[in-house]
C-alpha cells in the first residue's frame, strides 16, 4: 500500500511514533500535493466564471491538467523519498560501497520535487492574479505551502549533501540550490 493511501490519521501516527521513516521528505511531498490540490481547486472554480477571458479560462484548464499530474506525482514521491532514506539507513548498517549512491538518490528525489514545486509556484502566482477572486486566500495558501515545502526540501538536500565525496556532484547540487534559493526570495 502506498503511503498516500493511508488515512491522514494513520500517516501522522506513523510519523510521530515510528523511527526515521516515513519522515520529513514524505511530509514535504504531501505538502507539495496539498499545494497542487489547492491550485487545481482555484483553477476549477475559475473555469465557470463567465467574466474571465477565453485565454484565462484556457489557462485554467491547463492548470487543472498540470496540477492533477503534479498532485499524483507528489503522492508517489512520498514513497520514493521514504525508500531512498531506508536505502541510506541500510547502506549505513552494511557496506560502505554503495553509501554515496544512496545519498545521491536521497538528494536527487527531493531535488526533483523541488523543481516541480518551483514550476508550480509560477502557476500559483498566475492563478492568484487571474483566478476566482473568492479563492485568492486559497491561492495564497498554496503559495505559502509551496515556498515552505521548497525550504524544507533544500534543508533535507543540504543535510544529505555533507556526506557526498564526489566534488563535481557536490558543486553541481550546491550551485543548483543557490539558484533555487534566489528564485524563491
Amino acid at each position: 500500500m502506498r503511503i498516500a493511501d493511508k488515512s491522514i490519521d494513520r500517516f501522522l501516527h506513523d510519523i510521530a511514533t515510528k523511527p526515521r521513516t516515513p519522515a520529513g521528505g514524505s511530509i514535504a511531498a504531501l505538502c507539495a500535493a496539498c499545494a497542487a490540490a489547492l491550485t487545481e481547486m482555484v483553477a476549477r472554480h475559475t473555469i465557470n466564471n463567465k467574466d474571465k477571458s477565453i485565454d484565462v479560462l484556457d489557462y485554467m484548464d491547463e492548470v487543472i491538467q498540470i496540477c492533477s499530474v503534479y498532485r499524483e506525482n507528489f503522492l508517489e514521491d512520498m514513497d520514493r523519498d521514504t525508500k531512498a532514506y531506508k536505502d541510506v539507513i541500510n547502506a549505513l548498517n552494511t557496506t560502505e560501497e554503495n553509501r554515496e549512491e544512496c545519498y545521491k538518490t536521497s538528494i536527487n528525489i527531493p531535488l526533483e520535487i523541488t523543481h516541480r514545486v518551483l514550476n508550480m509556484i509560477g502557476i500559483i502566482n498566475k492563478i492568484i492574479k487571474e483566478g476566482n477572486d473568492y479563492l485568492v486566500t486559497d491561492g495564497a495558501a498554496a503559495l505559502l505551502i509551496a515556498k515552505a515545502t521548497i525550504t524544507s526540501l533544500i534543508y533535507h538536500i543540504k543535510c544529505n549533501l555533507i556526506y557526498i565525496k564526489d566534488k563535481d556532484f557536490f558543486n553541481k547540487i550546491t550551485n543548483e540550490l543557490e539558484l533555487i534559493e534566489e528564485q524563491i526570495k
